[in-house]
């Protein structure tokens, strides 16, 4: 079974030909993945890694394969909306002036927290020109059984003791 296993050992890559950069470079223009051009050189994904790091020439195929492609896909994209292919019109748009041709609309909300925080302050703060104390006592005119201290106008009416605790 350990024969098995070390003859499906993968490859290392060592002394790539031009002819090698450019089954590369056609490979990563046709879009395969690193993954599927490390299958089709017969390595692992993390030689290909490596060799990214390790050799220049070898990155540079794989971008240079990808920068071809893009560019004469997108060619073809220009061409057909110049031409009048209202779908690829369309596509070039959305992609190359999302701010005008884009489906989705993001909305847009500006919020001033200083402004919110200070208008919650003023709800609750008692008008300036009432007088706490003086309203208290204009409404405590008749002793009430309930306030305990009848004494302190400002803290009456937060002291209230039960009916049946005050027979106790």
């Amino acid at each position: 079974m350990s024969k098995e296993i070390t003859s499906e050992r993968k490859r290392k890559l060592k002394d790539l030909t031009e002819d090698d950069y450019k089954m590369i470079m056609e490979a990563a223009g046709n879009g395969l993945s690193e993954k599927q051009i490390a299958l089709l050189l017969g390595v692992s994904q993390s030689t290909i890694t490596r060799e990214k790091r390790a050799n220049k020439h070898f990155e540079h195929a794989i971008k240079k394969g990808r920068v071809k492609a893009i560019n004469a896909v997108s060619s073809k994209l220009f061409d057909n909306a110049m031409s009048g292919k209202e779908t690829s019109a369309i596509f070039f748009l959305k992609n190359r002036a999302p701010d005008q041709w884009s489906d989705r609309q993001e909305p847009s909300t500006t919020i001033n927290l200083n402004q919110i925080i200070n208008d919650a302050k003023d709800r609750i703060k008692p008008p300036s020109n009432v007088n706490i104390i003086d309203a208290k006592k204009a409404s405590n005119k008749s002793p009430d059984p309930l306030i305990t201290n009848q004494a302190d106008p400002v803290h009456a009416s937060m002291i209230e003791i039960e009916p049946e605790k005050q027979k106790k």
